[in-house]
């Protein structure tokens, strides 16, 4: 079957330059045509496919595509991608990695300046007001909140804006996967502060039990993001007590909040904190920050004492 790659190429809303059809990869915007298509004499099925800007199941998915759409011939060959292809794909995730990995570094060497730059928080502004919280931990630029993310070696890669009406932004292509913001983790001579390490999601909530508890946090930033910094934080203090501060997400259908706290206590041989008792009312979800900072002391007390 000869492949035609002009049609492929008005089929899928893409052009031919250089003899390829480049179209968009399946699943990303239609204006990136990361996907080149070209027929070649000696692939199993006929043409090369090579996604920039996906992997091998990418590109397994666009000849599944047209052989779906008839562009190409049902053969063996369905599941099999050629050695040019292996080797293309493989070129281009190196090639993406390393355009990533210079982004992310010049997105760390914004934050930085950033910080460096900033005032100190104004114990006025809204969102603090809102969640009766202290600015320790924090600076200000403009009328932004600025919350510092490192990494487990302590290097700032990111940081998180929150503005006034509790909107949260991350720096443009920051990583925040594995980051954290900590507060009271160390004692000012480099060893760690007395008591458990409490680890929960966002800012307002570990601050609220730092408030509450003198306890040495880590906000993890978000749900997804607690196994992996609790792992870290257990890698960094072997035999610490850690507390997972958990957001109580009972609300929704599942219990995101609940549901990544308990996964994280589980990796690291921690506690799982709840700001609400599990008999409370079906619409009682909350997070440290929400509640009374009395009661912020007495659940994370009671979860350390197992109850």
């Amino acid at each position: 079957m000869i492949v035609d790659i002009r049609a492929i190429a008005r089929h899928y809303g893409g052009k031919v330059c250089k003899g390829n059809a480049l179209i968009p990869t399946p699943g990303h915007s239609v204006r990136d045509r990361g996907t080149a298509i070209k027929a070649s004499a000696h692939a199993p099925d006929g043409c090369l496919v090579a996604c920039y800007n996906g992997t091998r199941a990418d590109a397994l998915a666009v000849k599944e595509m047209l052989r779906a759409d008839g562009f190409l011939a049902h053969s063996a060959h369905t599941h099999a991608l050629s050695i040019q292809e292996r080797r293309s794909i493989r070129q281009a995730e190196l090639a993406r990695k390393r355009e990533r990995l210079k982004a992310e570094e010049a997105a760390a060497g914004c934050a930085v300046d950033l910080w460096a730059n900033a005032g100190r928080a104004d114990p006025a502004h809204p969102y603090l007001v809102a969640k009766a919280l202290e600015p320790f931990g924090i600076r200000r630029a403009g009328r932004d909140l600025l919350v510092p993310m490192v990494d487990p070696r302590f290097r700032m890669w990111n940081v998180q804006r929150i503005r006034p009406d509790g909107i949260k932004l991350f720096g443009k292509d920051a990583p925040t996967a594995g980051l954290f913001w900590p507060h009271g983790v160390h004692l000012s001579d480099g060893r760690p502060s007395a008591g458990p390490l409490v680890i929960g999601e966002g800012f307002a909530t570990m601050a609220a039990v730092h408030s509450a508890t003198g306890f040495g946090v880590v906000a993890a930033m978000s749900a997804r993001n607690l196994e992996s910094v609790a792992r870290a934080m257990r890698k960094l203090f072997p035999t610490r007590e850690l507390v997972i501060a958990a957001d109580d997400d009972r609300h929704l259908s599942e219990n995101i909040g609940l549901g990544a706290a308990r996964k994280a206590a589980q990796a690291v041989g921690g506690v799982v904190a709840t700001p609400r008792p599990e008999m409370c009312p079906a619409d009682s979800s909350a997070d440290f920050a929400d509640i009374p900072r009395g009661d912020v002391a007495g659940r994370i007390e009671a979860a350390r004492l197992g109850e």
